[in-house]
């Protein structure tokens, strides 16, 4: 009766340690046999191209973060190394050869400090090309206050975006609105700076002193720029894009010849731009490792309040006359025209109703990390390939500048790319901040 009791007791504990260890020890999983198929012609072959050169560098930093993430969180190994080759290949070429541009700098520099979080993260740090961590730390440290930062409307601030910000953020009237916009260069920035204070605290060393700082600022900016709203949901600064020019038609529900500009009051960011918002705050959330974690409890309530903003302002569900998800063009709901006249568009065209939906496409919704946006993603999968109807949504006006062929045009939608990625998004497990 004894020894029954006693085998009784050490299932029922080895029952609860398992039902309680995290996702990462007990979630493993084999990815199937069609992801394998469409890494194959995909992913495989465009990490053997140099990305970080011009025309290429662009389009890495989106097309890549899913299956970067995949590949940890699913524990693909030849995943990983086809990564740290190519980042390897990276620190050797670098900086004779990266493309100019410091957005597109920074887009990829992102997928560099995701990789190098992830693989610390999931214990594989070994991964790590050995220069890649110093390069990573020199530019950020640079763009921050060691080069003139760029600004509308007056000469470039001589002390970098941490200048820059400054002035933003306290400068309460400027002639343009927009002037005073946080933009994507500092949202990237404080997100790889993220990602290097995580690195540093899982290498056991010391955070830099211009890092915390970064973070700071980081901080200061959501606290200062979010609008909260009452069903929970909310907006990151709201009218200051008022008088820009790629939302002077946002008041424009139809395309068509001689259209006039109609600009709405306190317009909301585009869901186009803010689809990189949810991993962003993921980052800035794992790198709080204080005691009471109130940067790090406020980045999630972010991240939360954002799904709820994405579900009930912006993506729509199939219906009888569209059968497949869209997403309207504003956070707010809003669906007026985008980038009317945009130079990579063209004269007369821009993104109309819906058209900015394809952005649906390149997963970085799953970094809402809810088991809804998982679904959605698994939705999508059973759709291709895409009618053709969606497909043409989706694509929108296109772009006219230099594209890698896997990811131009098209191409993404036929050779499986597309389909991969929303693949990986509906698969990946929620990980801890």
């Amino acid at each position: 009766m004894f020894s029954r009791l006693k085998i009784s007791c050490l299932i029922a504990a080895i029952f609860f340690l398992v039902s309680c260890a995290p996702p990462s020890l007990w979630n493993v999983r084999d990815s199937s046999r069609r992801e394998h198929q469409l890494w194959k012609k995909t992913v495989e072959p465009y990490l053997q191209v140099p990305l970080w050169r011009t025309g290429y560098i662009y389009d890495a930093g989106h097309f890549l973060m899913v299956p970067l993430h995949a590949a940890f969180q699913l524990k693909e190994l030849s995943w990983q190394r086809q990564f740290s080759s190519h980042f390897g290949r990276f620190a050797e070429a670098y900086p004779r050869e990266i493309a100019a541009g410091r957005l597109n700098r920074l887009q990829y520099f992102y997928l560099l400090s995701r990789f190098m979080s992830l693989a610390w993260q999931t214990g594989n740090h070994h991964l790590i090309p050995p220069a890649l961590p110093d390069i990573v730390l020199e530019k950020i440290q640079r763009l921050w206050s060691g080069e003139p930062a760029w600004q509308w409307g007056r000469p470039p601030f001589p002390g970098g975006m941490r200048e820059r910000l400054s002035w933003k953020l306290w400068q309460k009237t400027s002639r343009r609105s927009y002037y005073r916009a946080i933009i994507d260069e500092e949202l990237y920035l404080f997100a790889i700076a993220a990602d290097v204070c995580f690195c540093r605290r899982m290498q056991g060393g010391c955070v830099p002193a211009f890092i915390n700082e970064i973070l700071g600022v980081a901080y200061e900016v959501f606290q200062q720029r979010v609008k909260w709203l009452p069903d929970g949901g909310w907006l990151f600064q709201t009218g200051v894009w008022d008088d820009y020019p790629d939302y002077a038609y946002a008041g424009c529900l139809e395309k068509k010849k001689e259209l006039q500009p109609s600009t709405v009051h306190d317009v909301a960011t585009d869901s186009s731009h803010s689809h990189r918002f949810p991993l962003w705050l993921s980052s800035l959330a794992a790198a709080d490792s204080s005691s009471a974690g109130s940067r790090k409890n406020y980045y999630v309530k972010l991240r939360q309040g954002m799904a709820r903003q994405f579900f009930l302002k912006v993506l729509l569900p199939p219906t009888a006359e569209f059968p497949a998800f869209r997403l309207n063009n504003y956070m707010d709901g809003g669906n007026g025209i985008f980038r009317w006249n945009y130079p990579t568009q063209g004269a007369g065209r821009g993104y109309g109703p819906y058209e900015l939906s394809g952005t649906l496409l390149l997963g970085w919704w799953t970094f809402l990390q809810t088991a809804e946006i998982r679904d959605v993603y698994r939705d999508i999968v059973r759709q291709f390939p895409l009618p053709a109807a969606v497909a043409a949504l989706y694509l929108g006006p296109d772009t006219n500048r230099q594209r890698e062929r896997l990811v131009k045009g098209e191409n993404p939608y036929r050779n499986g790319f597309y389909e991969l990625i929303c693949l990986l998004a509906g698969t990946l497990p929620r990980y801890d901040d």
